[in-house]
């Protein structure tokens, strides 16, 4: 991910626009893949020819697999040590089967600073100073209110589409252990829905990792990592590094192990489960490797082995960023298939994502109308629609410069709101957390309370999140998982009890949980339909069956983008340029410079253009003449404005247009109808879109 590099002495005070790459060279270079993500060649199913390594003992290794999304050059064993005491039933829930998590699901708010709580909850509660904290000045407490986290959560939802997802990941990871508990980690035969876990993430340049370590410190590594701890697949590789919190110093490093002596990185599936309540003691069997004496190895050779179309690849959690830098939500509402398609043609989709996270709170600060919730529901039904079921959550992230600048109400989660409200997604808000009604720092109470300052948590340009940040947003989704996987394990316990009870096959401690019977099958999925309407379709009252809303599709040409086939009709005096690998536009800078593109109207019989606006780049205007070069109704187009921040947001320029095939062509003005203070002409065509 191409990065912008800041100084230490830089501040927010020699920054005081939104806009964060206009002091920056521009780079000319052609924009390549983005780095980190998962591009796993399809597993085929036909038979096919591999070459395998002899090893000492004559044994074949694994197959080998391509790397995942983030990339660990360490290798590393892990395995999950056992606690010190049982996870314990909450007083509120009844599980009639063996809890598989590795935490507990008791109510942080209700717990005992010396008793075991879901880890991110228990991090940020505020509790007095301990003995342990005295003889201890290391350990600190939350420097955050104690319900800093429950503030973050501006709409819940029901959880039910989280739920539903959040149980495929269980079900491929407790297959793991089944594999194990049954010796059978060898089989080829593939259990039904043993699938990759697959994430999404959707955002801006806060998504795209701006000034912290993509691969460690960006909220989404910090996700992935959540999921690698807690529901771990055999297929886990490139395991995201366990380190220290930085809101807190000397914080535990979590319940895995780290051992950086093996060449290859394998996930022990023994849960957290005290040994004396495991049904099989070969669960642990995934032991340290042996010190004795290496043999000789022997000559490679290669061999033929035929895969059947029973063969397996071990399923992973994968995580897939396709965020865009300075792009709203707006964008992905009509380019999401031309973005994925393009820029994302290589990555391993599988049957497509299972949880897609949505990071737009910085970004979508214009307009601050209509059309920006109209085109928020759009993304939302465009996802929500996608075949593989997904389930979406909202995370906005926030900014110390907008929130200083701005008012509360101009925040970009009261535009989404009603949009995720009509279709049940949850809205997290780190803005609504640190910048709402109740002060989000304590008031230190001892020596031993971690100091914070707001600035801590951003850049120096306020603008994007620190490292600290980052970890905060994602303890804000993390926090809200562990909530929502709580509730999710006592249903498929429910059904282990139901299960056993029925064959009277009850055990001291609880069932053990079968992902083969006690976790639905994907195909049965009871998933929420979408609304019939859309979000600003009056409810109708005299038609007996209502319509559904279908969106018409949108056609989306890139025309900056290096790798997009369709070029245009005519063009004299426009060129593509790369600013970076997710900026990318056609320019022009001299009067009465034009091109000219071919778009297909459909049904929806509107046109738009995606353009750079910014007070930065000496940017103008230009004429899209009417269609089919008629210029009596030509419109104008700005690219500079006087606001603070440079973004990219499709905006209709015709409407009402007959379907069928239509050229649409955009000419430089000249100096003298510029809109620029200093006349200047330059113009950042970003795509052409059409409905």
């Amino acid at each position: 991910i191409h990065l912008a590099k800041w100084s230490d002495d830089e501040s927010a005070s020699s920054h005081p626009n939104f806009d964060f790459d206009s002091h920056l060279e521009a780079t000319s270079q052609t924009p390549g893949e983005v780095e980190g993500m998962d591009e796993e060649a399809e597993h085929r199913a036909s038979e096919r020819e591999l070459v395998v390594e002899t090893t000492d003992d004559g044994a074949e290794p694994d197959e080998e697999l391509e790397e995942d999304v983030l990339e660990d050059d360490a290798s590393q064993e892990l395995s999950y040590p056992p606690p010190t005491t049982a996870p314990r039933q909450t007083a509120d829930m009844t599980y009639s089967g063996r809890p598989f998590l590795p935490f507990t699901c008791e109510p942080c708010s209700t717990v005992s600073p010396f008793r075991a709580s879901p880890p991110t909850c228990a991090k940020y509660r505020q509790s007095g100073p301990s003995p342990a904290s005295e003889t201890n000045p290391s350990i600190r407490q939350s420097p955050f209110q104690p319900g800093i986290l429950d503030n973050s959560v501006l709409f819940p939802g029901t959880g039910e589409e989280v739920r539903r997802v959040l149980k495929r990941a269980m079900k491929s990871s407790l297959l793991g252990i089944k594999r194990v508990r049954e010796d059978e980690e060898a089989d080829t035969t593939k259990f039904e829905d043993e699938e990759p876990f697959r994430i999404l993430v959707l955002g801006g340049s806060v998504s795209n990792c701006r000034g912290v370590d993509p691969k460690t410190s960006c909220w989404h590594s910090h996700l992935l990592r959540w999921f690698q701890q807690n529901l771990p697949m055999e297929g886990d590789r490139d395991l995201v590094p366990t380190q220290p919190s930085l809101l807190f110093t000397d914080q535990s490093a979590g319940p895995l192990r780290l051992d950086a002596t093996r060449n290859r990185v394998k996930r022990s599936f023994v849960p957290s489960t005290p040994p004396s309540t495991l049904p099989d003691r070969r669960l642990a069997k995934r032991a340290p490797p042996s010190t004795k004496k290496k043999k000789k190895k022997k000559k490679k050779t290669t061999i033929k082995k035929t895969l059947s179309v029973s063969s397996r690849r071990k399923p992973s959690t994968k995580l897939i960023n396709g965020s865009k830098s300075a792009t709203g939500s707006a964008f992905f509402a009509y380019c999401f298939d031309e973005e994925m398609s393009l820029r994302r043609k290589n990555v391993d989709w599988g049957k497509g994502p299972d949880l897609i996270v949505l990071e737009y709170g910085v970004n979508d600060v214009y307009p601050h109308d209509e059309v920006a919730m109209r085109d928020f529901e759009k993304l939302l039904r465009t996802l929500r629609s996608l075949p593989s079921n997904p389930a979406l959550v909202i995370l906005e992230a926030a900014s110390l410069l907008l929130a200083s600048t701005t008012s509360f109400t101009s925040n970009a989660e009261y535009l989404h709101l009603p949009a995720a409200q009509f279709y049940d997604i949850p809205i997290l808000s780190a803005k609504q957390a640190l910048f709402g009604a109740i002060p989000a720092l304590a008031h230190p109470t001892s020596p031993t309370t971690a100091k914070l300052k707001m600035e801590d948590l951003f850049l120096p340009d306020q603008h994007h999140p620190s490292e600290r940040g980052h970890e905060f947003l994602a303890d804000i989704l993390i926090s809200f998982l562990e909530q929502q996987a709580c509730l999710a394990q006592s249903e498929i316990l429910r059904s282990a009890g139901t299960r056993s009870r029925a064959k009277d096959l009850v055990s001291p401690g609880g069932a053990t949980v079968d992902p083969e019977l006690d976790v639905g099958k994907r195909k049965e999925e009871a998933v929420r339909p979408l609304p019939f309407r859309s979000l600003f379709t009056p409810f109708p009252t005299k038609s007996k069956h209502e319509e559904k809303w279908d969106l018409p599709p949108p056609k989306c040409i890139q025309v900056g983008n290096s790798k997009t086939t369709l070029e245009p009709v005519r063009n004299s005096g426009w060129s593509k340029y790369a600013w970076a690998r997710d900026k990318q536009y056609l320019v022009a800078d001299k009067p009465g410079a034009s091109v000219t593109y071919r778009v297909d109207v459909g049904k929806g019989g509107a046109i738009m253009a995606d353009w750079l606006r910014s007070r930065f780049y000496d940017l103008g205007d230009v004429a899209v003449l009417d269609l089919d070069n008629d210029r009596s109704s030509s419109v104008s187009l700005a690219g500079y404005w006087n606001l603070g921040w440079s973004i990219g947001v499709p905006t209709e320029i015709f409407t009402n247009v007959v379907a069928g095939v239509h050229e649409v062509t955009f000419e430089v003005l000249p100096a003298s109808k510029s809109s620029h203070p200093s006349k200047k002409t330059n113009f950042r065509l970003i795509g052409l879109i059409s409905t």
